[in-house]
């Protein structure tokens, strides 16, 4: 909440990284919401993990053009000059700045309005008098073991889910849903580190590796998206779509990369269990 309020400034701003942290400091607070679910009222905390989840997708917009268009320039800019036909870099940055542009105003759109600062006034209660249910009053390692283990299984599940028994290419849409998973884990695993100690630190890392290689994989799967359009908008430059098709098989090549990289991660330095007496 602390991290929440503290960006909330910086965001109507601007500044460098904030909308980033913004958005990371809401995720954490729905996940936290999401993983110690039974310990708190189940009406109270399914209405504000809802609200997080509209207000960082609000915020957060911009976010995703800036790292697409970071993304996308780095790129042009290692490709030789005889292979950049058209104006690809214009046409990047036109597009990518007026959708980040569009994402900046839905955040602070999204950061004025009246269900804003009712979220933070409800947030606020929820932290001042939190509605706990029987079972907080539970051993501590046993009650936080088992909720972050559960975590852990989830994303086990995920993984397990990608197969699907075909014996295919697993969808991106699946692989997203690990990196999901995985950001759970790490975030239930780092708010019981104060029980775990490094037990809890090593659950976090190992989940944070997998989050970051899919992270690069998602990223990938956004940045071709951007691609086509980009293509379909390249009509009335003549070259331009020979660069964009080139780049998106490159992007390709990357994402299919960051899998194969998940796939070593998951088998060599998987998330271990928690133990406890």
């Amino acid at each position: 909440m602390r991290a929440v309020k503290l960006n909330d400034p910086r965001v109507r701003v601007n500044a460098p990284d904030a909308v980033h942290q913004f958005r990371v400091a809401a995720r954490r607070l729905r996940s936290a919401l999401a993983t110690f679910r039974t310990l708190t009222d189940t009406t109270s905390a399914r209405f504000l993990r809802g609200e997080l989840q509209w207000l960082a997708g609000n915020v957060g917009q911009a976010r995703d053009a800036e790292v697409i268009r970071a993304r996308l320039t780095q790129m042009i800019s290692a490709e030789p000059a005889e292979l950049l036909i058209g104006p690809v870099a214009q046409q990047i940055q036109e597009h990518l700045g007026t959708v980040q542009q569009q994402g900046l105003a839905a955040g602070l759109a999204a950061l004025d309005s009246a269900r804003y600062f009712r979220l933070l006034d409800a947030l606020d209660a929820f932290l001042a008098v939190p509605p706990l249910s029987g079972g907080a009053g539970n051993d501590a390692p046993g009650t936080v073991g088992r909720l972050v283990s559960a975590e852990r299984k989830r994303l086990k599940a995920a993984v397990r889910s990608l197969d699907g028994g075909t014996g295919g290419t697993p969808q991106d849409a699946a692989l997203h849903e690990v990196r999901k998973a995985a950001k759970r884990l790490r975030y239930a695993a780092e708010a019981a580190t104060p029980i775990f100690g490094t037990q809890a630190t090593n659950v976090a890392r190992a989940a944070e590796g997998i989050q970051e290689i899919l992270g690069d994989f998602q990223d990938s799967v956004v940045t071709r998206e951007s691609l086509l359009v980009l293509a379909g908008q390249a009509a009335d430059a003549p070259g331009s779509g020979f660069t964009f098709g080139r780049l998106h098989a490159l992007e390709q090549q990357r994402g299919n990369e960051a899998r194969l990289r998940f796939y070593d991660a998951w088998q060599q330095s998987r998330p271990k269990p928690l133990r406890w007496a």
